[in-house]
């Protein structure tokens, strides 16, 4: 039940902050050719898809960089290249998200650190699609 608790948690954490990086990237006014600053977006669901999409998020809103968390917290046994060192490579792991997630959170005894106190339901979540994006 705990397990299930935290991967919903962390899922709509992932979710919430994809949606806050993507919702004001390069909206554009009905009357304008030029970007939206910070006004609400004439049309949200139609964009103009001619116009190249920026990758800057709204004010106020936590970018979770999962390759920064990587590098910061897993590079030291999996590699920068997460090809493996001390700990196994990950690409192409063929886990479920809930598997690898719970595998960050609880750690493997004698082979790999628990993160739970130290990374936050959304920073696990990053991770997990970070891993996953692996190939």
């Amino acid at each position: 039940m705990t397990a299930k608790f935290l991967a919903v948690i962390a899922l709509v954490a992932f979710v919430l902050t994809s949606w806050a990086r993507n919702y004001n990237t390069n909206v554009h006014d009905a009357d304008s050719s030029q970007p939206a600053t910070n006004a609400a977006p004439a049309n949200v669901h139609g964009a103009d898809s001619s116009q190249p999409a920026t990758n800057a998020p709204p004010a106020n809103t936590v970018v979770i960089n999962a390759r920064t968390l990587f590098l910061r917290n897993c590079a030291h046994c999996h590699g920068a290249t997460a090809h493996g060192d001390d700990g196994p490579d990950l690409h192409d792991l063929g886990f479920t998200d809930d598997w690898i997630a719970n595998r960050i959170r609880k750690g493997k005894a004698g082979e790999m650190t628990a993160f739970a106190g130290k990374l936050q339901p959304a920073e696990i979540a990053a991770l997990v699609a970070y891993v996953q994006s692996l190939k």
